[in-house]
């Protein structure tokens, strides 16, 4: 299931998160999800684990970068997360249900 030859499980991927709000909603995502999409949501939150830790030690640098000068290296580039839009609405709490301007 993933490209760094790890063996996970429900158990690691949960414990692997950083989290506790990322666990409670793979946890959420995992129990609710047809059985038939299991496997795609498991290599889902894999690969976004993998990405994660393979971006530690970058992310350690700009911390420590930020802490001695107060401020990004001049050369740091902020990407983009690539959400579709029915995930943009839900993270902001908006399920499409209620129309505009509704008090």
């Amino acid at each position: 299931m993933s490209s760094s030859g790890r063996s996970w499980t429900v158990d690691s991927i949960a414990h692997a998160l950083p989290h506790s709000e990322l666990r409670a909603t793979f946890m959420r995502e995992f129990a609710f999800s047809d059985v038939r999409e299991v496997p795609a949501v498991l290599e889902r939150w894999v690969k976004f684990i993998e990405s994660f830790e393979a971006d530690r030690e970058r992310v350690e640098h700009l911390r420590t970068a930020f802490h001695g000068s107060g401020h990004l290296p001049s050369t740091y580039r902020a990407g983009l997360i690539d959400l579709s839009a029915e995930e943009l609405r839900s993270a902001a709490g908006d399920d499409g249900s209620r129309g505009r301007g509704a008090a």
